[in-house]
């Protein structure tokens, strides 16, 4: 199990950071409706990688940020949404107060499209006054060649890899029974509507729709944890060739 930052007392704290650890990662995303999986998609699955990944990274995981920029989706029963100044003004003092308690490098997983904007600001303001790196990972985006390759498909919101990544998470967060195809539009570029016509949005005719195979979904899951962890160990290994 990973080092929990919420679960070290502050005397434990003082003794791993920095001398022993100096990167966190801080798991970032929205409630938000997703098809069939659970309001908290865009926050488990991040947390899930950030759990995977965190030990062989040397990486104190951090608690969660669940509330983000919710967009098209907000009318959906349950959404939940903050402004953009709000969210990136909170942001930045989390990202700040991480890098003022001695953590150098600050790895945010984001779960969730609608603020990567404030997330790149955010980035920017902590290295530039705190001097600290930071990496931003879009894990869907980062991991979409590799959806492709692995179910043949692109994915989509509360789509294909979405779901997949929620029923390798927790199956019970998944609910089937309650799937209807027609559930699911397809993204028109060049249309912007309110609220967006469906909780499960697909990127090209005919792919992404969700797939209810649980033994292909932690395959998946498997695959895009590991390369989560090798670009962010590339990243990391550059950071030190550079001596920035």
């Amino acid at each position: 199990m990973p080092l929990k930052l919420e679960d070290l007392n502050w005397m434990e704290f003082k003794e791993l950071v920095p001398e022993k650890i100096d990167t966190v990662i801080l798991p970032v995303g929205t409630i938000e409706a997703h098809g069939v999986t659970n309001l908290g998609t865009d926050v488990s699955i991040p947390v899930f990688i950030g759990e995977k990944i965190a030990d062989d990274l040397k990486a104190i995981l951090a608690p969660p940020i669940y509330y983000g920029i919710t967009r098209t989706l907000y009318s959906y029963p349950g959404s939940l949404t903050v402004s953009s100044p709000v969210f990136e003004s909170y942001l930045t003092e989390i990202m700040f107060s991480l890098a003022d308690k001695g953590f150098s490098r600050i790895l945010v997983i984001n779960g969730h499209g609608g603020h990567i904007d404030e997330l790149r600001d955010a980035a920017m303001k902590t290295h530039r006054d705190k001097n600290a790196k930071v990496a931003v990972i879009h894990w869907w985006i980062l991991c979409e060649e590799l959806t492709k390759k692995f179910f043949g498909e692109t994915g989509g919101h509360a789509g294909l890899d979405e779901n997949a990544a929620v029923l390798a998470i927790d199956r019970d967060l998944v609910k089937k029974r309650r799937y209807k195809k027609d559930m699911a539009y397809q993204h028109k570029s060049g249309v912007y509507s309110l609220p967006g016509p469906g909780s499960i949005i697909i990127n090209k005719k005919g792919e992404g729709y969700p797939n209810f195979d649980e033994k292909k979904a932690k395959a998946y899951m498997n695959k895009v944890v590991k390369k989560i962890k090798d670009d962010i160990s590339e990243i990391f290994e550059r950071w030190e060739q550079m001596k920035l």
